[in-house]
């Protein structure tokens, strides 16, 4: 069913594609950095209450370099739709794109975990479409030895994603920044949500 819809919802929006005023971003329809940083304000002081989730396309750069840019747009297409479907679940729920591969999403607080899993479990099913048979048996996009000799395996694309589902000791203006920071730590590792606590903040 989620796939059904994300389908639904590519094909609604690229109905009105022709005229690229009617979307804030023109390749997913998904509201753009000023409507996150808007409706970011209006939950800041309701955290606890919302929780607010920077989600990537995890491993979309192995892809890439093994698979070539062909299909780089559809991905993105498809993670948009499945957030945006997913959360449409979901009462007061908010996606929106914030650059290339990472969104925002924001939600209430008991709904977010389950909204993350299941965008991410219909996002790997869409994924494991643009692989090889071989590729998805060993669940490995590319190999490699580091200089160090250690060897480097990078997966299949998949969402990760961290939250805030509290009040932290953190001004507005750097939610976004910290979050992408902490993104990038776990970006190619086994972890999936992060939850953002206090010690993972960098002191001023």
């Amino acid at each position: 069913m989620g796939l059904t819809d994300a389908k639904k919802y590519i094909q609604n929006f690229r109905k009105k594609q022709s005229d690229p005023f009617l979307w804030p971003d023109y390749l997913t329809g998904l509201p753009d950095k000023s409507a996150i940083i808007k409706k970011i304000e209006e939950v800041f002081s309701k955290l606890g209450e919302y929780s607010v989730a920077y989600v990537r396309i995890d491993n979309i750069q192995a892809y890439l370099i093994k698979y070539g840019p062909a299909k780089h747009a559809e991905v993105i297409q498809w993670a948009a739709a499945i957030l945006k479907t997913s959360s449409d679940k979901f009462p007061n729920s908010f996606v929106g794109r914030l650059n290339t591969h990472d969104f925002i999403v924001i939600c209430e607080t008991k709904d977010m975990v389950s909204l993350i899993e299941e965008a991410g479990e219909i996002f790997r099913k869409k994924a494991s479409t643009y692989y090889s048979q071989e590729d998805l048996a060993k669940g490995v996009t590319l190999s490699f030895d580091r200089n160090d000799g250690k060897k480097v395996n990078l997966g299949l694309m998949k969402f990760v994603a961290v939250v805030v589902n509290r009040k932290l000791r953190l001004k507005r203006s750097s939610l976004i920044p910290d979050m992408a920071r902490i993104c990038d730590a776990i970006t190619g590792t086994e972890e999936v949500i992060v939850l953002m606590s206090n010690d993972m903040i960098l002191k001023d």
